[in-house]
């Protein structure tokens, strides 16, 4: 007998298609969309519906063959997949620009994952409060997120400081770690990370803006008539 997959058996790359597919149905839930094709969903998000229906399978398919997904359903069924469907607390250590930037965005919040702590070690910061949250000293940290029974944290320290931070949410509990520090971390079994590196992915975008330039570079005519270094009169001298 086959099998069944388990529901976190997946490829690393349906579940970060997994966000994407819940943002665009929840902008068409928004507009009154009640039923979407995978074909319609797939399009939208530039990516072949046969990938789309691949990844729900995963889940169980949620349709019937040739049957359009009903979005007021299969909203709170990513959801729930995902992990969202109730409110995850969430802390930030790390109170400088980045670490207020992320405080400041309400979004984190809407989207399921509201601010219970934002800590620091600089006496300078302690005690400010960004949007109604204050600014703690890291010390308290862990009876925070014993209290909230916070799992997940963000990381937005300078590189120095990052590993120390990680083992300090790791004995305190936290389980899922957002690192924003440019380092690699070391977590036991059990701790998951995800890095964000913002210098690695504006440099991977440089590539791709170089790669267009120089293919329309290429695509340009060395001798068409008024190219740079080139005028009209060469090759049509006088005898």
């Amino acid at each position: 007998m086959r099998k069944k997959r388990r529901g976190c058996d997946v490829p690393e790359a349906t579940i970060h298609r997994l966000p994407l597919y819940l943002e665009k149905l929840k902008l068409l839930q928004a507009i009154g969309v009640e039923d979407v094709s995978s074909r319609q969903l797939a399009e939208s998000l530039d990516i072949k519906a046969s990938q789309l229906r691949h990844d729900f399978h995963y889940f169980g398919g949620f349709s019937r063959p040739g049957r359009p997904y009903q979005v007021e359903k299969l909203v709170p069924a990513l959801e729930q997949i995902i992990g969202i469907d109730e409110p995850v607390p969430t802390i930030i250590v790390g109170a400088g620009h980045l670490g207020q930037a992320l405080a400041n965005y309400q979004n984190l919040g809407l989207q399921g994952f509201p601010l219970h702590g934002i800590f620091d070690v600089n006496p300078r910061l302690i005690g400010l409060e960004i949007r109604g949250q204050a600014i703690r000293d890291l010390a308290d940290m862990p009876d925070i997120v014993k209290r909230d029974h916070i799992l997940m944290g963000i990381i937005t320290v300078p590189a120095a400081n990052a590993q120390q931070v990680a083992d300090r949410m790791v004995e305190a509990g936290i389980v899922g770690i957002f690192n924003f520090a440019p380092t690699d971390l070391k977590v036991p079994e059990g701790v998951v990370v995800r890095n964000e590196r913002m210098a690695v992915g504006i440099m991977a975008l440089s590539f791709k803006v170089k790669c267009i330039l120089e293919s329309r570079l290429s695509e340009s005519p060395a001798d068409e008539v008024g190219a740079p270094g080139k005028t009209t009169a060469e090759g049509e001298g006088d005898d």
